[in-house]
């Protein structure tokens, strides 16, 4: 049986010198450690690297790629795997489908006792509130409301530190995104940073205006508690408009809660968000009783920054500060560093000449990453932070950080963002990665820190190699969310369990090791490599730890770097893995069968076909080792040349496919299928097969129409003629031309689909069909565009299909294929050996091919027959499928 430690010298297996950041925990012995270089860790001069040495290549992301959760990109974030440039629209969709039954509707009173208390030792001035003329603001056109408001609410004695600025005109220039809020008002310090410009980074209370009184109204207050969604289209967009807004607020700063004040017409609301949901007043005429408006206003002016909803643990850095001075100090550039052409790689200034459409990484100086993303942090007019960090052995430290290496999409959940930090007291040592969530803080699920002192511990075994070792990490005070609560007062009677609001907790884990993200892989040698060490992590960890991962997804697979010295004092970078993210992670041995939160666990575009189909499922070794399956084809279907002409087709139906039936949602049938069946196909229905030296292209033969090539490797297990057979390509049904080398990973997802089949056949189809045999089958129901509109056309319920009864030999095959799945160093070996026996290719990356303009097709349902609401349903994503377009907790 072979180990993670077997693999070929080519993966590196110690980390040498501890450059950049101290490395994972490493198993010990390893048969390809060579001999430790005893060499000091560099201090701040990092400009003792010997000129002109090339680490492994990395590559730039453009801010408009698609990783559902690995692409550590600021702004940028998503939820379809499709695609690539959501516009404003989708991107309100998303987040509202997010927040969806997450709003709690209150008595005016309420609200003001429970989120505006009245600031001690002054009295209200009432009789101004009450003559407050607000009859001046015009309905329509919503143009003219902007200036009227404003100059109704500018008085000293009302602000005496704040200014409500108009700024409806001019988006932030920081932001990428061009959305404007109406107005807002900020704190008169700030005026002149401000302007005329939408800032999120400043804004204290953002104002929304629209014209109508019902239909611009977001909220339905006659829907039961919880569920104030309105069914019309406009109410529905005004929705997701005002959510994103609040959501740029929380990106843009530390923030525990915003507020929110929406004028529609002569009625306003007032909002309060946090990471639970949001908790609003009922609607209240502001023109004809302007003292609640008034009221509200005057005594927002005399909140504490924390009742505002600051977090009192965040504090801006200046640029001309101490700290400030030292942030730009640690940015610079190494300066004596330069970076030579590289011929043998591909990447030199003459080579690129030659392949200008190479996506082969451009190299950058070892170890210097870190150091790069952190420069980009502090780029523009991004806010700059001294963060504490509570831990309960170590005390409290602080850390310095720029604007976000990656924000997670949404605005209810866990709301996490990650930096690029400098730990205050080691200003010049390693850069290190700091994680802000509000984890969910329900019984029975740890903090993901405590997680990775299990895993670095020297007990069981000794430490999982190949995760992130942990720094620091603890709650942040008693930042708590509180819009439960207020859901549990409305609802007498009902449960916490029962609350679709869930408990958040403010938390931070700082870890020692800098990741990139996994799609800056080299070559799909390389990416086997490392899922194959990741498989090593996961099963270590499983089986001494009693941890299963739960969120094995694009994003929490990382590379990096190992810094190595040659006997020259050459220092390179290679390659290692790093299994990141355990903050789902849960006991195997944990004797509560019950799930600890209602939702699933994990990131929708790779959890496995069952879990997406049972949400209740407790999830098992097999669905994260599918999700490694899910992990190699993700990258190989967007970056290794293949026969399928619509990637984004493909990334819609097998990787974003859904369905939506009474609010739940449900996996796709793609997935399910190539499971069940044991291949995959294109959108066309061709066997998908990956190809070495040519792009996917209309150049390439017509499978139908093409004459079988000897070149193609054929099914070379002993089952494949038996029912536990699976395929990715066949040479009868997807012939190709002897120019067509069939690429190693296809016989790698072939072997993986044959222990995959075998698993449904036995225990997840079967199963499935006895229980579902005399209801409609949520697991069998079409989803992809053309499938969706003939079952809503014909108005007919699909038929169930019936599991072929298996001989005794039969099920014993399966068996034996199945139990393999399970089996952590069966799937090791797997991976190891079609990586040393594959016929990799040094140079196999192509340029992206998800084309950066995809949209999912929703005017296809539209244009054959389906309603609008058939098309929301059919293609709306929602908070069951985001992580990060991650689906548990948020």
């Amino acid at each position: 049986m072979a180990d993670a430690s077997d693999m070929p010298a080519d993966i590196p297996r110690a980390y040498r010198i501890p450059f950049s950041s101290p490395p994972p925990r490493l198993p010990s012995p390893d048969r390809f450690q060579e001999p430790y270089v005893d060499t000091p860790s560099p201090s701040h001069q990092e400009n003792n690297i010997t000129p002109g040495h090339l680490l492994a290549p990395t590559q730039s992301f453009a801010s408009n790629d698609a990783s559902p959760a690995g692409k550590k990109t600021y702004y940028q974030s998503r939820t379809y795997a499709s695609i690539q440039k959501p516009n404003f629209q989708e991107r309100r969709r998303q987040v509202r489908l997010s927040m969806s039954g997450k709003s709690v509707i209150v008595e005016y009173e309420d609200f003001m006792k429970r989120f505006v208390p009245a600031p001690p030792g002054q009295e209200e001035p009432t009789n101004k509130l009450k003559a407050m003329d607000f009859s001046k603001v015009p309905t329509k056109p919503e143009v003219n409301m902007y200036e009227p408001l404003m100059t109704a609410l500018n008085h000293d004695w009302l602000l005496p530190e704040d200014v409500a600025i108009s700024n409806a005109n001019t988006p932030d220039p920081s932001a990428k995104t061009k959305n404007v809020v109406d107005a807002g008002l900020y704190r008169r310090a700030d005026k002149d940073k401000v302007g005329k410009k939408t800032k999120w980074a400043y804004m204290e209370l953002s104002i929304e205006c629209k014209t109508e009184d019902v239909q611009h109204d977001p909220f339905n207050e006659s829907k039961k508690s919880g569920n104030h969604e309105d069914a019309s289209d406009i109410r529905k967009q005004i929705l997701g408009q005002i959510m994103c807004y609040a959501g740029y607020v929380f990106d843009n700063q530390q923030r525990m809660h915003h507020f929110m004040l929406i004028i529609f017409a002569d009625m306003a609301r007032i909002i309060c968000w946090d990471r639970a949901g949001l908790t609003a007043t009922q609607a209240f005429n502001y023109v004809t009783d302007p003292l609640k408006l008034g009221r509200f206003i005057w005594r927002f002016a005399r909140m504490t920054p924390a009742q505002r909803g600051h977090d009192p643990t965040a504090v801006r850095v200046p640029r001309d500060s101490v700290n400030g001075k030292l942030m730009l100090e640690r940015a610079q550039p190494p300066k004596s560093l330069s970076v030579a052409d590289d011929a043998s790689t591909g990447t030199g200034k003459k080579q690129a000449k030659k392949r200008p459409k190479s996506a082969t990484p451009k190299p950058v100086i070892p170890g210097d990453y870190p150091r790069a993303e952190f420069e980009k942090s502090l780029e523009g007019d991004a806010i700059w932070w001294r963060l504490r960090v509570d831990d309960s052995k170590q005390g409290s430290r602080y850390f310095l950080v720029g604007k976000p290496h990656f924000v997670a999409p949404g605005l209810a959940g866990r709301g996490t963002h990650t930096f690029i930090a400098i730990d205050e007291a080691d200003p010049y040592g390693p850069f290190v990665y700091l994680k802000d969530a509000w984890r969910v803080a329900h019984t029975g699920i740890d903090q993901e820190g405590k997680i990775l002192e299990r895993l670095n511990s020297d007990d069981d075994g000794g430490p999982v190699p190949y995760v992130p070792s942990v720094r620091f990490h603890g709650d942040v005070e008693d930042q708590v969310t509180r819009s439960q609560e207020v859901w549990l007062e409305q609802n007498k009677g009902k449960t916490r369990d029962q609350c679709p609001l869930k408990t958040h907790r403010h938390y931070r884990l700082v870890v020692n090791e800098v990741g990139r993200p996994l799609a800056l892989f080299k070559n799909m040698k390389e990416l086997i490599g490392l899922v194959t060490l990741c498989l090593k992590a996961h099963g270590e960890a499983y089986n001494r730890k009693k941890l299963i991962h739960r969120d094995i997804s694009a994003g929490n697979v990382l590379i990096y770097p190992e810094l190595v010295c040659d006997a020259n004092g050459v220092v390179t970078e290679r390659p290692r893995p790093l299994l990141a993210d355990w903050e789902l992670a849960k006991r195997v041995d944990d004797p509560k069968e019950a799930p600890r939160q209602p939702d699933r666990t994990g990131t929708w575009q790779f959890m496995s076909a069952s879990a997406l189909s049972q949400p209740s499922k407790r999830i098992i070794v097999q669905d994260d080792v599918e999700s490694f399956f899910h992990l190699v084809l993700y990258h190989a279907i967007r970056f290794i040349p293949h026969n399928c002409l619509n990637v984004g087709s493909f990334m819609e139906m097998y990787f974003d496919g859904h369905i939506e039936e009474h609010g739940v949602y449900y996996g796709g049938k793609d997935k399910l299928k190539s499971m069940e069946n044991g291949e995959l196909t294109t959108p066309r229905g061709f066997p998908l097969c990956f190809y070495v030296g040519e792009e996917a292209s209309e150049d390439l033969p017509d499978p139908s129409v093409a004459t079988p090539s000897p070149s193609i490797t054929q099914t070379s297990d002993a089952a494949s003629n038996s029912p536990s057979s699976s395929s990715v390509t066949n040479a009868e049904d997807a012939p190709r031309t002897h120019e067509h080398v069939i690429h190693p990973v296809t016989k790698l997802l072939e072997d993986c689909l044959l222990r995959l089949k075998a698993h449904y056949t036995l225990y997840v189809t079967q199963k499935s069909t006895d229980s579902s045999s005399h209801k409609q089958s949520h697991v069998k129901k079409a989803t992809d565009v053309d499938s969706a509109v003939t079952s809503l056309r014909k108005k007919r319920k699909p038929t169930v299909k019936q599991p072929k009864v298996l001989s005794p030999a039969e099920r014993a095959e399966l068996e034996i294929l199945a139990a393999k799945l399970a089996d952590h160093s069966e799937m090791i070996d797997l991976f190891a050996e079609h990586y040393e026996e594959g016929d990799w290719p040094d140079d196999d990356r192509c340029p992206d091919q998800l084309p950066k303009d995809y949209k999912p097709n929703y005017n296809t349902l539209l244009a054959t027959g389906g309603s609008k609401r058939a098309a929301g349903s059919a293609f709306e994503t929602s908070a069951h499928q985001a992580k990060r377009s991650r689906v548990s907790g948020i």
